[in-house]
This record gives structure tokens, C-alpha cells and sequence, in this order.
């Protein structure tokens, strides 16, 4: 049986094998973070994470931290409480692991520090407890999210008995798919909660550890090969006087998914673009009460400015949240899950960041675990378009027998500006096979919902490159664009080699994503988005390569300035570039001087770089 690459490859309905959409598995993930110093004894009962505190490394509080598992948000299917620990094939160093191959190998390693058992026997019912879930999402293929481990793999959990330094397994789980799971349980994450026995694990040494066995995806191709076999963790649980056979009441209100942006469509947005009608009505926040029986919760929601001041506060005032169990309910009242967006940020062209800070609680006196209470969300206007939210949880590409292929993604602006430059964030691939495939960035117009004439196409070719986890690579565009209304952004690639992108699957746009191999546009089906940002404005113009400086012995003058412009301290073969304010250059020369008589009156930025690659950025008006 040949092993999926991921999801499928996907054929669109009419098409021949030549035209594919490909949804890949990662080579790199989330493991760089540095951990937190934890403590050095051991830990005492009660054991407890939800994995709501840390994103990247688990902590180092409760954990081991080189064993390869991450922790993230927006990863699971509706976990207990937001944030989730992941094991699959990717190790510590955040690259797949140096023996993984076709056949079955060693993938992550969770493994808690020591915990002091010593003084308690069988009698005081220690258990633990934990939910466990594979990868691979259920439902269509197409909206799917990470890889399902299959039948000849596994997850483990080993207890560790330190009389003779060994690890015994305790309970372990073929892979299955969520399907599959759902149809024998009736629901996704599945509980599991396991008594103490005997005399080996009472001791000031007991430790225990999750792991998984993986296998790579049967492909002639090793640049298709990636992350896989995912399995998710969440609200582990170790102390005494508890039963294994019931599921134990947590007096605990918690948020399950991270926080919203409050754009309707945009994760982030150019600041000059943005209108009032580009916010929400309403978020949607879902509030789970893993208690048995019906409490009452508070939320809120604030806006802060970068400088940490409040804006606005929206009060949602006291509901009861429902009982999770057993029926799978979340909060329903409108005033907490779905409150509404008064508040409006301020239209203009200041860049700025907006924090919006959520919290949930039980009552006046808040309940046992307040790390799952609040969620943040950076809301960012700056000089650029994003769909996504940064994180890749897949690869996007293209496969194609044609010689040319193309892809395009829409924007729609609210006012007129020009277009400098494009972010894209690339996967790393087997050897950097992304690198060899040349590209060049392509902006088309709107015809009725697809990308129509082309308006810009690169004449040097591109090369994609993997900046590191999570860091996109600015390709500034050989000329500005002015561009108005909805614009197509993307590339034409020239050859049918595939290129691999980062692709979020926790926002959906593939109704603004489009192909084509042959002749015709192919909108996608596969739900997420693109992690491609076009730039805009004079921001993403200048500076874009070179050492930035603040000027030292530079010196722009005069300024304000009439007919020229001079630079002291640039060399001759330095270059002075002139830039009105939609990031449009007016103007450019060599050496340490520069002509401005025919520009009208205005406000401009001046880049200048020298022959060693220092530049300094400088604003300066021209009055004559």
C-alpha cells in the first residue's frame, strides 16, 4: 500500500493528470524556540499542562526538551483547551530525522522531567490521564490539516522504572485516521487514563514519556517526502486519589481555538488601505467548561495600542457555558461566543500594531487553570497584505507536464497604490530543490473574478530561497506598479518543476487562489492560504537590500532642497535614489549628487547605498 503524500494529489474535475494542485508535508518545523530553564529537582503531584502557556518548545518546566515535539495553536481539531503538543517526524534541530525513510523509524519524544513519587503505593490511586488525537483532520481531503499516521504506525506512552534504568510501555495505539476514530468512539479526541500499579514507579524518580514511530511518504521524488504521521497531545494529567475509570471534573473555562483577526478577510493589512468597513460584525470565539455541570463564565475583550494602552473594552457580562461532556458543547451565547465589534481602528497612513487581549473566567474568583484563559491577537496595518497568519502548516505547489505554469493570488484595494514588492515565504525541500526553479513575479487585472491582462512581469528571473522557519523573502519588484481596485499577484513560473510554498491552513481563501497549466485559470479547492504578501508604499521600496545605517559621517543637504540634492560621503560608485511618498522612484544617479529641479514640491525619501553596500534612508522636501 503506497502512503499518501499528506492529503492527495489533487486533480481538478476535468483535467488531465498534467494539472495538479500539490499539499505537501513540511521539511522544517517549529522546534528553534529556546526553552525556558526549568527546575533541576523533581517535580511533585499534581503533574498538569495543556500546552497553553508556550508555542514552539514545550516547557522546560515540566518537560525534556530535546526530543523533537512542538507545541502550537490552531493545530488540532477543537482540542480540550487552546494549544496542543505534536509528534511526528521532525526532530529537536526542526528537520526531518536523519534515518527516516519508507520503512517505519523513531519520530518525537515527550518526556516529563522526574516527578517525586516516593512515599505513595497503589492505594493512593495514582493515574494518569491525557487526550490524544491523530493528524490528518477528518471530512474532505481538500480541508484536511496535517498527515494521518498509518496502520504500521504508533504512539507510545512509557513509564520509567529506575531500578534498572528501564522504560516500560505502558499503552501504545496503532495509527488510524480521525474518521475512522470517530466512527468507533462517536467523537474525536479520545481520553485515556491509566492507574499505578505495583511497586516499580513509587519511587523519587518516576518519569514517563509519549513517543511515535513514523514513515516517510513512498515517492520517487525526495523533494515531495515531509513532515507526516502526526499525532496531537493535550490536558495531560498525573496526581493522587483520582479513578481511571471516570473522567475527572476540571473546574476549568478555557478558550479551544487562538484569537481572531478583526478584519473581515485580512490577517493584516496596509495602513493606508484600510477602511472602517474592512472590520468584523462579530468574532467567533469558542469557550469550552470541562466541569460537569453548567457554570458561569465572564468574558471580555480590550484593544491595546502599541504602547500597551487600553482603547477599548468590551464586556460581555456573565452567561452560563454549558457542560463539555458528554455531548461536545461550547459556549452559545451570542455576548461571549460571537460578541460584537463596536470598536473601529483609526483610518489613516500611520503603521501601527494593535494587541487584542481576550479572557474568560469563571465568576468573580476565576477557576483552577488560568493559562487557557487568555488569548492574544496582533493586529497589525503596516505596508502589506496578509491572508495568512504566519505559520506554515503544509506546502503548496504546482505539478504540470506544460512549460509554463502559473499562479495568482487576489487582493482587492480600497484606494490607489503602488505595488513594490513581494513577500513569500518558500518550505525547505530535500537539498534545496526549490532553489534551482526560476520564477518571475507577474501582476495581472481583475477580469471578472479572475486574473486578466498582465500588468507586470519580471525580466530577470527569480530564485525561491528558505529564509529560515517562518521568515519570507522580500523580492522587490524591478519597477514600481500602480495598481487600484482588486489585482492579481503571483508568479509565472518557466519550467514545470515544482515549487514549494508555505501554505496556513487555519485561514481559508482558496476562492482568491489561482492556476493555470494550460490555457484557462483553475481556482483552487484546497482550503487555506498562500503564504505570499504583496508590499506596498515606500516602506517596502527602500532598504530592501544593503547594511541599513543610521548615516555616521552622511550627510543629505540641503534640505529642504531646490534644484539639487548632495550626499557627502558617498563614493562614486555609490547610487542616490529618489522616492515620492506612494514609493514611486522619480529619480536616481551615480555618485554624490543628484538633480531635482523637475520634481515638484513635496515630501521624498532618499536612499542612498555605496559601493560596500551600506545604506542610509533619509527624508527630505523639495521647495523651490
Amino acid at each position: 500500500m503506497v502512503k499518501k503524500l499528506l492529503v492527495a494529489l489533487f486533480v481538478l474535475q476535468g483535467m488531465a493528470l498534467q494539472s495538479q494542485e500539490v499539499l505537501l508535508p513540511l521539511q522544517t518545523g517549529p522546534r528553534s524556540v529556546s526553552p525556558r530553564k526549568g527546575s533541576s529537582f523533581p517535580l511533585t503531584l499534581p503533574f498538569f499542562d495543556d500546552f497553553s502557556s508556550v508555542t514552539g518548545t514545550p516547557s522546560q518546566d515540566r518537560w525534556m526538551t530535546e526530543g523533537g515535539a512542538s507545541v502550537a495553536t490552531g493545530a488540532g481539531l477543537l482540542p480540550p483547551t487552546v494549544g496542543v503538543a505534536t509528534l511526528d517526524a521532525i526532530g529537536a534541530d526542526g528537520r526531518l530525522y536523519a534515518d527516516a525513510s519508507v520503512g517505519r523509524f523513531a519520530g518525537d519524544t515527550l518526556c516529563s522531567r522526574s516527578i517525586d513519587l516516593s512515599g505513595l503505593t497503589e492505594a493512593d490511586s495514582v493515574v494518569l490521564s491525557f487526550y490524544y488525537l491523530p493528524g490528518g483532520g477528518k471530512g474532505d481531503l481538500w480541508c484536511r490539516t496535517g498527515d494521518a499516521p498509518e496502520t504500521w504506525d504508533s504512539l507510545m506512552l512509557d513509564f520509567y522504572r529506575s531500578s534498572d534504568s528501564t522504560w516500560v510501555t505502558v499503552w501504545a495505539h496503532r495509527g488510524v485516521d480521525v474518521d475512522s476514530l470517530i466512527a468507533e468512539t462517536g467523537r474525536e479526541w479520545q481520553y485515556v487514563a491509566l492507574t499505578l500499579r505495583g511497586t516499580d514507579f513509587f519511587n523519587a524518580n518516576f518519569a514517563f514519556r509519549f513517543r511515535n514511530y513514523a514513515s516517510l511518504t513512498s515517492t520517487t521524488k525526495p523533494g515531495l517526502a515531509g513532515n507526516c504521521d502526526y499525532w496531537h497531545l493535550d490536558y495531560i494529567f498525573l496526581d493522587r486519589n483520582r479513578t481511571a475509570s471516570s473522567i475527572p471534573e476540571f473546574r476549568d473555562v478555557a478558550f479551544v481555538n487562538p484569537a481572531p483577526s478583526m478584519l473581515t478577510i485580512y490577517q493584516a493589512m496596509p495602513a493606508r488601505q484600510y477602511r472602517q468597513s474592512d472590520m468584523v460584525d462579530n468574532l467567533s470565539m469558542v469557550i469550552t467548561n470541562l466541569y460537569s455541570s453548567e457554570l458561569a463564565t465572564q468574558y471580555k475583550y480590550a484593544i491595546l495600542d502599541d504602547n500597551g494602552d487600553t482603547l477599548y473594552q468590551y464586556d460581555g457580562g456573565y452567561e452560563n457555558a454549558p457542560p463539555y461532556l458528554p455531548d461536545g458543547s461550547y459556549q452559545e451565547s451570542p455576548a461571549h461566543a460571537s460578541p460584537a465589534v463596536a470598536y473601529v481602528f483609526p483610518e489613516g497612513e500611520l503603521e501601527g500594531v494593535y494587541t487584542v487581549v481576550h479572557t474568560v473566567r469563571e465568576g468573580v474568583g476565576g477557576d483552577d487553570y488560568t493559562n487557557n484563559d487568555t488569548v492574544r491577537f496582533r493586529q497589525v496595518f503596516g505596508n502589506y497584505y496578509a491572508y495568512d497568519d504566519g505559520t506554515a502548516e503544509n506546502g503548496y505547489g504546482l505539478t504540470s507536464t506544460a512549460s509554463h505554469v502559473y499562479l495568482a493570488y487576489r487582493f482587492d484595494l480600497n484606494t490607489e497604490d503602488t505595488l513594490t514588492a513581494l513577500d513569500i515565504y518558500f518550505n525547505r525541500t530535500y537539498e534545496g530543490e526549490n532553489e534551482a526553479v526560476p520564477f518571475n513575479i507577474t501582476v495581472w487585472s481583475n477580469d471578472d473574478g479572475q486574473p486578466g491582462q498582465v500588468i507586470y512581469r519580471d525580466h530577470t528571473s527569480r530564485r525561491p530561497a528558505f529564509a529560515g522557519l517562518d521568515t519570507y523573502c522580500r523580492f522587490q519588484l524591478e519597477e514600481p506598479v500602480l495598481v487600484n481596485g482588486s489585482v492579481f499577484v503571483g508568479f509565472d513560473q518557466g519550467n514545470n518543476n515544482f515549487i514549494n510554498i508555505g501554505f496556513d491552513r487555519n485561514n481559508n481563501v482558496s476562492d482568491r487562489i489561482y492556476y493555470m497549466t494550460s490555457t484557462s485559470w483553475q481556482q483552487s479547492i484546497l482550503c487555506g492560504a498562500l503564504m505570499m504578501r504583496p508590499c506596498f508604499g515606500i516602506a517596502a521600496t527602500v532598504g530592501i537590500e544593503g547594511r541599513i545605517v543610521d548615516g555616521g559621517e552622511w550627510m543629505i543637504y540641503p534640505n529642504p532642497a531646490d534644484e539639487r540634492i548632495w550626499v557627502r560621503g558617498m563614493d562614486e560608485e555609490g547610487t542616490v535614489t529618489l522616492y515620492d511618498m506612494m514609493g514611486r522612484r522619480v529619480a536616481s544617479g551615480k555618485g554624490d549628487q543628484l538633480s531635482v529641479k523637475m520634481l515638484p514640491n513635496g515630501v521624498y525619501m532618499v536612499r542612498c547605498a555605496d559601493s560596500q553596500g551600506t545604506v542610509i534612508i533619509k527624508k527630505i522636501i523639495i521647495k523651490h
